[in-house]
């Protein structure tokens, strides 16, 4: 599927990835405050924490959901 001025998604991801690469380069890529990386850690271990059942289904999957 084409977005925007790209014809296809690879030219997509390679004009996105250019850009990530230019903003760590000049200093002007987003840096996460503490605060944000402590939520992000609890969002991503959290994701079973109430769902036992569920975390052992993915588990028997290999980690794939």
């Amino acid at each position: 599927m084409a977005r925007g001025n790209f014809g296809n998604t690879e030219q997509h991801k390679q004009a996105g990835r250019k850009g990530g690469k230019a903003a760590q380069t000049n200093g002007r890529a987003h840096q996460l405050t503490r605060e944000e990386r402590s939520r992000g850690g609890s969002h991503s271990g959290g994701n079973f924490r109430n769902n036992p059942e569920r975390a052992r289904e993915v588990g028997r999957r290999g980690g794939r959901e």
